[in-house]
């Protein structure tokens, strides 16, 4: 039997000594393994368990009937990386047939399902992952941003993507492209509530944006600071032509 390193004991020992201030490196040297190992236990603690041998056997069987190998992990209720791993002699892709959505990912298709839409906060690659299962997911992109939606649900992207993304100049014609892009027409009037709603939103964003950019020197010109430097003329040098 395959036996795991860092035992269930061993991972809560960790989890203390580094609650009482030891350093991964010097767990790592102590328990012969790596520092990356050391702290991905202490975070995401798995219970340790040996496969008996009866198991695998039925395990490599079933991949060699015709099951995948993600499949037949389903099937024994074991890890698909243990499985692949004991599996290697097997002819197939170490992948094959991986149909594990993580945990993540199940949190962003929980948000995708009830608001119909993912304009900020997730990561692309784990929606694209998200994708590969369930087509129905659409994607665009405009103006450098990428976002996600459900078929049936374009209005309301159109609508969140300006109220999530203030950055984002809108007037009718931002308003149009969108709606082109998503192969959907919005009104004149919807178009219209739009901008009543949002406007003064974005304006009140690039104001700010424009306060920041300014100096101290603007609010009170009296004031002089420490740290201010006189600054030079601009000048040029002027050579003398010579006669050739």
């Amino acid at each position: 039997m395959v036996r795991t390193k860092l035992t269930e004991e061993k991972v809560k020992e960790i989890q203390q000594l580094l609650k009482d201030g030891h350093t991964g490196p010097e767990l790592a040297k102590r328990f012969d393994t790596s520092t990356s190992t050391i702290y991905r236990r202490a975070k995401y603690p798995l219970k340790a368990y040996d496969i008996p041998l009866e198991t695998k056997n039925k395990v490599i069987k079933a991949v060699q009937n015709g099951y995948t190998k993600a499949e037949a992990a389903q099937l024994y209720d074991l890890n698909i990386g243990s499985v692949c791993n004991f599996t290697k002699h097997i002819k197939g892709h170490p992948k094959q047939g991986v149909h594990v959505i993580r945990q993540s990912g199940i949190k962003l298709l929980d948000r995708l399902m009830n608001d119909g839409y993912l304009i900020s906060d997730f990561v692309v690659s784990t929606v694209r992952g998200l994708q590969r299962h369930f087509p129905m997911i659409c994607s665009a992109r405009y103006k450098d941003k990428t976002f996600f939606y459900l078929k049936g649900r374009e209005e309301e992207t159109i609508e969140a993507y300006f109220r999530e993304k203030p950055d984002r100049i809108i007037n009718y014609r931002a308003i149009e492209e969108m709606a082109y892009l998503l192969g959907v027409k919005v009104s004149n009037k919807d178009q219209r509530k739009l901008l009543e709603r949002y406007k003064r939103k974005h304006d009140a964003y690039w104001r700010s944006r424009r306060l920041i950019q300014r100096r101290m020197e603007e609010f009170d010109p009296e004031c002089i600071f420490p740290h201010k430097k006189e600054q030079a003329e601009p000048g040029f040098r002027l050579f003398p032509k010579r006669d050739l």
